[in-house]
């Protein structure tokens, strides 16, 4: 079992311009994180980084239930579902799912039941035999998700989550996280502040790292994020952090 992931002063560079710089932070399994942050402030690099599971990094470390760091199957105690869903359009739903499963040595009864289960609450059900690209941008993002969430992966990274989602959708994904939340550790990277905000959870229990720039500016817990001014919204922290004299 993976249970936490410590970074210690990240950079990154693309072309000569740095994506993250001097990054400091950790996830652990059982928290509900919120990555926030504008487009291009390094959200999904720092995800990106964190999915490499790359051993002989050094600013990353993955740290087992035994302590021990040389699993060379870390990357399958992981799941992704991007902002952009990129699916085998080919297969259908079910097909690419179970393709999933079989590549994360996950194809079993209880992660079959998983699917199912997920498939209903996403009102996909009717759709697990259509190929993939007869859906719309809505539906492939929910087999991103499904194809995530049934692995039960010790993290789950969602970009974007509830981007493209239709209401009902976004209901499900709020109460799925919410009542798994103990399971894994499920970090959000969201520009969709007001869902982050109204999640019915206790402050002290959502956990947010503020990215600008590539910088963390922020790394806390919400009731952290709200104390200083007193602010009474995410928005307006984030707006104090990433425009400070804005609010």
């Amino acid at each position: 079992m993976l249970s936490q992931i410590v970074i210690n002063d990240l950079s990154v560079s693309y072309g000569g311009k740095e994506a993250l710089t001097g990054v400091s932070t950790h996830f652990e399994k059982g928290r509900l994180y919120a990555l926030i942050g504008h487009n291009g402030a390094g959200k999904t690099t720092l995800i990106k980084e964190i999915l490499k599971a790359n051993l002989k990094q050094t600013k990353i470390r993955y740290i087992t239930e035994n302590g021990d760091k040389s699993d060379k199957k870390l990357k399958y105690k992981m799941a992704f579902s991007p902002e952009k869903p990129v699916l085998f359009e080919d297969l259908t739903v079910l097909e690419y799912i179970t393709f999933v499963l079989k590549m994360y040595e996950a194809y079993d009864d209880n992660h079959l039941e998983k699917v199912d289960a997920l498939l209903k609450s996403f009102r996909l059900e009717k759709e697990k035999n259509k190929f993939i690209f007869a859906l719309s941008n809505g539906m492939k993002k929910k087999v991103g998700h499904i194809a995530a969430l049934a692995l039960n992966a010790d993290f789950i990274f969602l970009d974007e989550p509830f981007a493209a989602l239709d209401p009902i959708s976004i209901y499900e994904l709020k109460n799925y996280l919410l009542a798994h939340r103990n399971e894994s550790a499920f970090v959000l990277s969201t520009h969709q502040l007001d869902i982050i905000d109204n999640l019915a959870i206790d402050p002290d229990q959502l956990h947010i790292r503020l990215l600008n720039q590539g910088h963390l500016l922020f790394n806390g817990t919400k009731t952290e994020l709200l104390a200083p001014e007193p602010f009474n919204t995410i928005e307006e922290a984030y707006l104090f952090y990433h425009e400070p004299g804005a609010v």
